[in-house]
This record gives structure tokens, C-alpha cells and sequence, in this order.
């Protein structure tokens, strides 16, 4: 091997190793992970669910930002609908639907119960399948709501740690 090569292999590892080190000191947290950042700091309570879809909800949001008594007061109410997107064209009785859930959501300050820090609504959907058979479109239009709880359940986390950052700089 010639003195230019090894030269040239040298100086490519050193470059390597310096690179590796500039990559090590880098660390990555996601804001939409269950680990972020900016959740650490909210203190949330909440009210008790009235409906199945509303614990869904509930227990997420719990999971994700915490839940401390003696703190603000997350509270939601969900409505759920169904409606026909498309329907084949042969014999078969299949049809697809979409379950949508609307939540209507109020974040009261707990130091102050007339200070409402956000009120409004948001909704998600998830599509499902239907086939005539009761027993499995039922079980397809529960599914579909869990689906679209835990989505609006992600919407509602990242509208409320926008609503706390947002109050808090005021």
C-alpha cells in the first residue's frame, strides 16, 4: 500500500471518529412521543367520564400528560355519529361507513373557577366496513370509535399543552 492511500485511509478515520462524536452529543425527544417535553410541566385533573368513549379519552390524556389532583379541570364531552361513505355496486351487502366523534372540551383554572384557559371543539373520524351481519358491524362501529377516541384523544393533548403554553405566557 502506498503512503497516499494510507494517508488517505488516516485521514478518513479521523474524520469518521470526529463525526461520531459530533453525532453522539445529539439527542432526540419527539413532541408527539410519550415522553415530551413540554407535557412534564402540566398538571391536569379531570372530570368523570360519562360514557365509554369519554374514559377512553380520559385514561390517554391521563397516560400522556399525568393526572394531579388539585389542578386545572379537563373536561370533555363526547358525541358520537356514523355515516355512509361508499356502498358496492354487486350483491353483497358491504358498505363503508365512518364513525365520527366530536368532543366538546373546557380547561378551568384551578385557582380560579371562572377563568375557563380554553373552551371549544374538536372532532375525529375512522372509516369501518359493514358486511349485514349484526353482531360484526357492531363490533366494526365500536372499533372505529376507539380508533377515533384515541386520535381525538392526541388532538386534545396537543390542543391543551398549546392552550396552558399559550395562557402561561400571557
Amino acid at each position: 500500500m502506498s503512503f497516499r492511500k494510507l494517508k488517505t485511509y488516516i485521514s478518513s478515520f479521523i474524520m469518521l471518529l470526529f463525526m461520531m462524536l459530533l453525532v453522539s452529543a445529539c439527542s432526540f425527544s419527539p413532541i408527539y412521543g410519550d415522553k415530551s417535553q413540554s407535557s412534564s410541566n402540566i398538571k391536569l385533573s379531570y372530570a368523570e367520564p360519562k360514557n365509554r368513549l369519554e374514559q377512553i379519552i380520559y385514561k390517554d390524556l391521563a397516560h400522556k400528560l399525568g393526572d394531579s389532583e388539585n389542578s386545572d379541570l379537563l373536561t370533555i364531552s363526547v358525541s358520537s355519529s356514523s355515516r355512509s361513505v361508499a356502498r358496492t355496486s354487486n350483491d353483497l351487502p358491504f358498505s363503508i361507513k365512518e364513525a365520527v366523534l366530536t368532543a366538546s372540551i373546557t380547561l378551568v383554572d384551578n385557582e380560579n373557577a371562572n377563568n375557563i384557559i380554553f373552551s371549544g371543539t374538536r372532532s375525529a373520524a375512522t372509516s369501518y366496513s359493514t358486511n349485514g351481519q349484526i353482531i360484526s358491524d357492531k363490533k366494526a362501529l365500536e372499533d372505529a370509535q376507539e380508533k377515533a377516541a384515541l386520535e381525538l384523544a392526541q388532538t386534545i393533548r396537543l390542543t391543551v399543552i398549546g392552550a396552558i403554553s399559550t395562557n402561561a405566557t400571557n
